[in-house]
């Protein structure tokens, strides 16, 4: 949709008015347990600390082997079948959760809920892809985690009050199937009203070679688009948020002691935060770019883990506040998740977005297998080297962001075009410099010689020649019988060019000149001292986005003629006096 006319936009609103209607009843069911489910789970049906770790590493297995498949399918039969066999699959945890009696009919609630993340992950984010615009893609997807957390703000709290009222913890038994039931006439909804246009690149072929050649060309075109940082950012991924995962809600009700009718507040103290700031980061990523908002809000994360374990080291009276610190700034982190889902979902073709989402999961859940059950084996020695771990992983694995392309391309606004004895000629990388070396060889007669032979002295060479390349820039300093061009031309373009000669996505090229360019900006403060930005020691720089090629190379044409003549004429003076 996000390429079709305007006359599809009430189609688009509509659209996401599915999603938001969604996932506010998806959001209710999870929070009428209030957040005490995992409780639950020890107090009445006795699992621990190895169990849930267990389980952890169970659906990891589960979704290791199901993933690839569910992207695969999403983008061979249709990614709003995938989208509605996932929310259905979904539904049957909370079910089984209300008929277990025992621990162990626990284990296929945990299998059933990994099948349906493998269907319902891809399939969303191609869904969120074609129901949003480029501009305001992290906006539009704010606005839906906006609205349902502000369920999050009323429900839980609600829930903790009235579930002591009701009878307990035992009564979450039968909150669990009031749970089955909205997420079942959410499913219902869904499937009536949710409309998807599709985008695929041939006609379903239903083979493991083409199930094999699909998830090969994933992980060529992230090599293409240098998204392989992506995938070993994803890869540390477990050690940040498998290994703790289980232990959330238990760290704050028996290491902190927050009492029951706080533990509802948790989800509060997380929601209101992000709700206050959500739309205005989201509207910041918008405008500067997603890769700073996502980059510039770790360290919330890290304060989370921080307050978790000194709560824990420093035993107070007050620690039981400290996990409704921890879910505030846990609150604020979060709100870089749209601009995270908008990198993901820009920076891959739409035919194989889902296929990207589950390459990235089977690398995730590779390595989570082991964190699930690494996390319940720490818990037992110190419930605080879950966090403690999760907090090294993630300040390690930030570095890999740095790396990642920013898929947020502003482009510039457009501009009106107004009307020696060596030419040496230098440019920003893709600004024209071998269509104007050609020009004027042609035209003036000139040989173009490589910057190698000059090797950083100019005087090797005895007749007027064309000079291209950096020793033949450095070699001109000091040099007055020489007109040294620099041609410069803004990134976009340049960018552009690229794009336009070797076929690469635009955030692609964009990262290629930006690291060409700082390259650039050495070669000049090394031999110039100066800064190419404000005083660039060239005797002309044209901006080859403003003047046209062939204007340029008269430009140049001109000047050198015209200092030539000028030369004679001062020498013949000289002569004459």
């Amino acid at each position: 949709m996000e390429e079709e006319d305007s006359s599809s936009d009430l189609k688009l609103n509509s659209q996401m008015r599915v999603l938001l209607v969604r996932a506010i009843i998806i959001t209710t069911a999870g929070g009428i347990t209030g957040g005490l489910g995992i409780i639950y789970l020890k107090e009445v049906l006795g699992v621990d600390a190895i169990f849930l770790g267990s389980m952890t590493s169970l659906m990891s297995i589960v979704l290791l082997l199901t993933i690839l498949f569910g992207g695969w399918f999403s983008d061979t039969f249709g990614r709003r079948k995938a989208f509605i066999i996932g929310s259905t699959l979904a539904c049957i945890p909370s079910l089984i959760f209300f008929l277990a009696w025992d621990k162990i009919v626990l284990i296929p609630a945990y299998i059933i809920s990994a099948i349906a993340s493998s269907f319902i992950a891809p399939s969303y984010q191609y869904i969120l892809r074609v129901v949003t615009s480029d501009k305001s893609r992290g906006t539009s997807i704010a606005k839906i985690d906006m609205l349902t957390s502000i369920i999050s703000v009323i429900i839980p709290p609600l829930s903790t009050a009235l579930i002591p009222l009701l009878g307990g913890i035992p009564i979450l038994r039968y909150i669990f199937a009031a749970q089955f039931i909205l997420m079942l006439i959410a499913t219902l909804y869904t499937a009536s009203k949710l409309k998807v246009p599709e985008t695929t690149t041939n006609d379903p072929k239903v083979s493991a070679k083409e199930f094999v050649k699909s998830i090969i060309d994933v992980y060529r075109i992230s090599r293409e688009r240098r998204l392989h940082y992506w995938i070993l950012f994803v890869a540390m991924g477990p050690l940040v948020f498998t290994i703790v995962s289980p232990f959330w809600s238990l760290y704050a009700y028996e290491i902190c002691k927050t009492p029951t009718y706080l533990m509802g507040m948790l989800s509060t103290a997380q929601a209101l935060p992000y709700i206050l700031l959500l739309l205005p980061i989201s509207r910041l990523s918008d405008r500067i770019g997603r890769r700073k908002i996502i980059f510039g809000l770790r360290p919330f994360l890290w304060l989370t883990f921080t307050v978790l374990v000194l709560a824990s080291t420093f035993q107070t009276p007050y620690s039981f506040i400290a996990p409704l610190i921890a879910w505030g700034l846990y609150g604020i982190f979060a709100t870089s998740s749209p601009s995270v889902v908008s990198t993901l979902v820009e920076s891959f073709p739409k035919e194989y977005l889902s296929r990207w989402t589950s390459f990235r999961n089977f690398v995730y859940y590779l390595f989570a297998i082991p964190c699930g059950l690494l996390g319940g084996l720490l818990w037992n020695i110190d419930p605080r080297l879950p966090f403690i771990v999760a907090l090294v992983a993630d300040m390690a694995r930030s570095t890999f962001l740095l790396k990642i392309p920013e898929t947020l391309i502003q482009k510039p606004p457009s501009v009106q075009i107004r009307e020696p004895r060596h030419i040496i000629v230098y440019e920003l990388p893709g600004a024209g410099l071998g269509t104007i070396a050609r020009l004027l060889s042609n035209r003036l007669r000139l040989q173009v010689i490589d910057s190698r032979v000059v090797e950083n002295n100019i005087d090797r060479v005895k007749e007027p020649a064309l000079i291209e390349g950096e020793n033949g820039l450095i070699a001109a300093r000091g040099k007055e019988d020489t007109l040294v061009i620099l041609l410069v031309a803004p990134r976009h373009n340049r960018a552009m060019k690229k794009v336009q000669e070797e076929g690469k996505p635009l955030f692609v090229a964009f990262k290629e000149v930006e690291e060409e360019d700082k390259k650039v900006s050495k070669i000049i403060k090394k031999h110039f001292k100066a800064d190419i930005e404000n005083l660039p020691p060239f005797d002309i720089a044209i901006n080859t986005e403003r003047i046209p090629l062939e204007i340029v190379e008269e430009v140049i044409e001109l000047t050198y003629r015209e200092l030539k003549s000028k030369s004679k004429k001062d020498t013949s003076k000289t002569f004459r006096s």
